[in-house]
């Protein structure tokens, strides 16, 4: 017996500005090339949301990939023979795109191997590693508890032996900033973005003055700053100084309340987000800003983007700004099964057209049917049928639960349900959110 229900959706929706997509910063470097992902690695927190750690990196379909503590300083990789049959090399493919972080470096035996900030990459050919990580296989396992064994030199990146780690994506690492000036991951602006170090606010970057400067707060440099990389310093006219990136001048927006607020793309139609590094996103993705809710991923006809989860119980923050939060594992558990045939006709796969490839946090998944479906951090996205147009939600938050199968066709392991005994248990389920922005 299935029972269909919807909790109440919050706040008003209104469209206050049109969607930014990718296309329009492509001025902006990516954080990673085509064929290489991002994944947020978190902890199970009992019946709280999931506490985000760190960011790794992963191929096309998120599998880790690792690093070694001997290749640092390097001038090839250094594992080869019996190492790289455990530990063996990401290839890059022929035109591999190099940029920044990203180069391509060449082993003894002539293949091109990925590095990230000049660290080879490689997969590990074991089982399942700790915390719920796709194996080699693409098999999942159950978050687990923290265990010192896999600690590399005491730190908080796992590792499958001795002198290994997982490859943890650390923009911050290459790119430096003048005091007072952070880089920060944004989720609503799509990418790592220049931050106020004191109130976390996102800075704007403006072609031309703002149109209503009590609105704005200039980004000062001290009397005695000096220049660096991308940053310089421009006069103003009382005679104070103002940081500038890429001679464009940086200012927070007084009306942003929060570290994820972008509402000084809505005051003034010139002010972009002055990101570093853009994350990959399709181009019939954008990110809306919406009164009372913050920024929304939505189709280019403004139609709001859905994921699908397990029944997980978390007290509070259910209807945060953010969204519901669940971890990458639990995503990919559920896939593309949990949404298959009746489903379909009323939430839409958002299809990825062909030559689609992964990146940032994009990943191609395929449907039994083959078909393209584009997912992000993990989830595959829909749209609602009962949304009929820009600002509708009527998707957010509806539930599905299972009560057994007597039938024995339904894929409890999908929702979270089991069988023992022979006996269909209960309480398993799914649910529709929008798609969160968050970590």
């Amino acid at each position: 017996m299935k029972v269909f229900g919807r909790a109440a959706a919050f706040g008003i929706a209104l469209v206050v500005s049109a969607p930014v997509f990718a296309a329009d910063k492509t001025a902006i470097p990516l954080s990673t090339p085509p064929g290489i992902t991002l994944v947020d690695v978190v902890k199970t927190m009992g019946n709280a949301s999931d506490s985000y750690l760190w960011r790794r990196l992963g191929d096309a379909s998120g599998r880790p990939l690792y690093t070694s503590n001997q290749d640092a300083g390097a001038l090839k990789p250094t594992c080869t023979g019996e190492c790289a049959k455990e530990f063996t090399p990401f290839v890059a493919p022929a035109g591999a795109m190099v940029f920044g972080d990203w180069s391509v470096v060449t082993r003894d035996d002539g293949v091109k191997q990925w590095a990230y900030q000049r660290q080879p990459l490689y997969y590990y050919a074991g089982g399942v590693d700790p915390k719920g990580e796709p194996a080699n296989n693409g098999a999942l396992s159950t978050m687990g508890a923290e265990n010192p064994e896999f600690m590399d030199s005491g730190s908080k990146i796992f590792s499958p032996k001795q002198g290994w780690k997982r490859a943890a994506y650390t923009p911050g690492n290459t790119f430096s900033t003048p005091s007072g000036i952070d880089l920060q991951s944004l989720p609503t602006a799509n990418g790592y973005g220049l931050v106020d170090s004191m109130t976390k606010r996102m800075t704007y970057i403006m072609k031309t003055p703002p149109k209503n400067p009590t609105l704005w707060q200039p980004m000062y440099a001290p009397a005695m700053a000096v220049p660096m990389g991308d940053f310089t310093i421009l006069a103003r006219e009382d005679g104070t100084k103002q940081w500038a990136y890429k001679e464009q001048r940086l200012y927070t927006f007084n009306g942003d309340y929060s570290s994820s607020d972008k509402n000084g793309t809505v005051e003034e139609r010139d002010a972009q987000v002055a990101l570093v590094y853009r994350h990959f996103a399709p181009d019939s993705v954008g990110i809306n800003v919406y009164v009372g809710r913050g920024p929304l991923m939505v189709t280019k006809a403004g139609l709001s983007l859905y994921t699908q989860s397990r029944q997980q119980l978390q007290y509070g923050g259910r209807e945060s700004r953010d969204g519901y939060r669940y971890g990458y594992s639990s995503a990919k558990a559920v896939g593309t099964r949990g949404c298959m045939d009746d489903c379909t006709k009323t939430w839409h796969p958002l299809v990825a057209p062909p030559g689609a490839q992964s990146s940032g946090f994009w990943e191609v998944a395929t449907r039994n049917d083959g078909v393209k479906q584009w997912a992000y951090k993990g989830s595959p996205l829909y749209t609602f049928d009962e949304d009929k147009k820009p600002g509708d939600i009527e998707g957010n938050n509806r539930h599905i639960i299972i009560y057994g199968d007597p039938t024995g066709k339904t894929d409890l392991s999908v929702t979270g349900g089991d069988v023992l005994e022979g006996r269909n248990s209960t309480g398993s389920g799914l649910y529709w959110h929008l798609a969160g922005l968050f970590y």
